[in-house]
C-alpha cells in the first residue's frame, strides 16, 4: 500500500475542494491510502465532510511531535503555501527535510508577493522547493518567485484554475429573476447595478469590497460570510454577470465565479478576453461584453432574458461540458494521480 500525505495549510474553501477531489481520485486506486495534514480552524461543513481513503486527517501541531506521528511517506504533496505563520516551521520542514520518496508542490492559488506570507518569504530564502520533483503553478503566474522558492525549468509546470464540478453541479431550483456577481479583483458593481435595471434584472452581490452606493438599491452581502450560500444564489440566478473593468490587466479575473456557474449549468455574461474565449463561445455557452458600460451589460442580459426554456437548457448544458473538459477539479486531480502517484 503506497502511503501519500497532503499537506493542506492554506485555510479555504478552494482548498477543501482541491482536498475532496483528490480524495474521490485517491479513493479509485486500491493500492494508495491518503493522510491529509491541516490547519483548518473553521471546516467548511456545507462542502462536506473531508474523508482520506484509506487514511487519516491530523491537525498541523509542533514540529517535533509531527516528526514522531507522520513516519515516512512514498509522496507528499505541499498544496499552496501556509496561510498562518505558525505552520512554517512544519511547512518547511515538510518541504526540505520530511522522509518521502518523492514531493510535489501544487498552486491552488497565486504565489505570494514578497513581504505577504512567511512560509512563501523563508521559501524563497531557503528555496525550499528545490528538493520537490515537480510543482504546478496557476498560469500566467510570476515565473521568476517560484524560481527564486527553488522550483523551476522543466520541473515547473502550469495549471488553469479549476472548479469543483461534483459540488457544482446544476441544481433543481427555480432560477429568481436577478443578475448574481461574486468577487472583487476589478469588478464595477456599479456599471452592472445600472446595466441590469436597464434590463428588468434584479441584483445580488457577494463581496468583501466597498462597491459604495448602487443604481437600483441590489442586495449587496459580504461574500466571506456568505460562501456556504454562494452555489444557491449562483443556481438561483437568472444570469450570472463578472463586470470587470475594461482597464484590469488580469485576463483572468472573475474566471473562479464564471466556471461555478457554467458547472452548474446558469448562464454567464462575462468580459471578452483571450483567455476567457478559450472556455466561452458567444452564445453557445455564455455570453460576452466587449466594453464595460451599462448599455453594453444591458444588452447582454437581454440576449439571456430572451433564451426559450429549450434554448436556455442547450446552452447551460454546453456551459457545463465545456468546464468538465476544460477547468475540472477532478480531472486534474485524476491526472495528477494516475501519473505521479
Amino acid at each position: 500500500m503506497k502511503r501519500v500525505l497532503l499537506v493542506n495549510f492554506a485555510e479555504c474553501p478552494e482548498n477543501l475542494h482541491f482536498e475532496r477531489a483528490l480524495g474521490r481520485a485517491v479513493s479509485r486506486r486500491r493500492d494508495v491510502a491518503l493522510d491529509v495534514l491541516h490547519d483548518f480552524d473553521y471546516h467548511y461543513d456545507f462542502i462536506g465532510a473531508p474523508v482520506p481513503p484509506r487514511g487519516r486527517r491530523l491537525r498541523c501541531g509542533p514540529l517535533a511531535g509531527l516528526k514522531k506521528t507522520l513516519g515516512r511517506y512514498d509522496s507528499l504533496v505541499l498544496l499552496d503555501f501556509p496561510k498562518r505563520s505558525r505552520c512554517a516551521g512544519a511547512f518547511l520542514w515538510l518541504a526540505r527535510q520530511a522522509p518521502a520518496a518523492k514531493k510535489f508542490f501544487i498552486a491552488n492559488h497565486l504565489i505570494p508577493m514578497p513581504g505577504q506570507n512567511l512560509a512563501a518569504d523563508l521559501a524563497r530564502k531557503w528555496r525550499a522547493l528545490a528538493g520537490v520533483g515537480a510543482g504546478w503553478m496557476l498560469e500566467a503566474d510570476d515565473r521568476a518567485l517560484w524560481a527564486a522558492a527553488g522550483l523551476a525549468g522543466a520541473r515547473l509546470l502550469g495549471r488553469n484554475y479549476s472548479a469543483d464540478c461534483v459540488y457544482y453541479s446544476p441544481q433543481a431550483v427555480e432560477p429568481g429573476g436577478y443578475a448574481f456577481s461574486a468577487g472583487s479583483a476589478g469588478r464595477d458593481y456599479a456599471a452592472l447595478a445600472a446595466g441590469a435595471r436597464r434590463a428588468g434584472f434584479g441584483v445580488k452581490i457577494f463581496t468583501d469590497s466597498r462597491p459604495g452606493k448602487l443604481p437600483g438599491s441590489p442586495e449587496v452581502l459580504p461574500l466571506a460570510k456568505n460562501l456556504h450560500n454562494l452555489r444557491e444564489a449562483a443556481a438561483r440566478a437568472r444570469a450570472v454577470v463578472v463586470p470587470v473593468k475594461d482597464a484590469h490587466i488580469n485576463s483572468s479575473a472573475g474566471n473562479s465565479i464564471a466556471f461555478l456557474a457554467m458547472a452548474l449549468g446558469r448562464p454567464v455574461l462575462a468580459r471578452r478576453t483571450p483567455y476567457m474565449e478559450r472556455y466561452i463561445k458567444d452564445g453557445v455557452n455564455g455570453f460576452f461584453y466587449d466594453r464595460l458600460t451599462p448599455a453594453a451589460l444591458a444588452g447582454g442580459l437581454r440576449r439571456i432574458a430572451a433564451l426559450t426554456p429549450a434554448a436556455l437548457k442547450k446552452l447551460g448544458g454546453a456551459a457545463r461540458r465545456t468546464v468538465l473538459a476544460k477547468a475540472n477539479l477532478d480531472r486534474f486531480c485524476a491526472g495528477f494521480v494516475k501519473k505521479y502517484l
